[in-house]
């Protein structure tokens, strides 16, 4: 692997995973598309690169008044049991079936984008 091209594609991905809007996804393309790396591995790559990511991004947040903690923790337990299905799911499932699956995702991810925000207050915003 070049590691010149890992260290621009990490510096990228930590960029967008710092903003919130799917760094995870570049990195995780790059380790199993460019780099040959399984999916499975990959995705403790990713999980194990975005701890300190996150951790950074969450001083920067807090500092800057962006940081909701109440609602944080509330999804965070919520998400909890999320992760252990996941998970199990992904553990059960063939590496070819997860990975297609994840190119789905990948490939209707960008529709989301057009969606109108949840709100939580009546009908989206005009």
């Amino acid at each position: 692997m070049n590691w010149l091209l890992s260290s621009i594609i990490a510096f990228a991905s930590a960029a967008i995973a710092s903003m919130g809007i799917g760094g995870g996804a570049v990195l995780l393309l790059f380790l199993t598309v460019f780099s040959d790396i399984p999916l499975a591995t990959a995705q403790g790559i990713n999980l194990l690169f975005f701890l300190p990511i996150g951790a950074v991004a969450l001083l920067f947040h807090q500092k800057s008044g962006l940081l909701q903690i109440k609602k944080g923790v509330v999804c965070g337990l919520w998400g909890l049991p999320g992760v252990f299905l996941g998970v199990w799911v992904a553990s059960r499932m063939e590496s070819f079936v997860l990975s297609k699956l994840f190119a789905i995702f990948l490939f209707y991810l960008p529709e989301t984008a057009d969606a109108p925000p949840i709100t939580g207050h009546g009908d989206p915003p005009a």
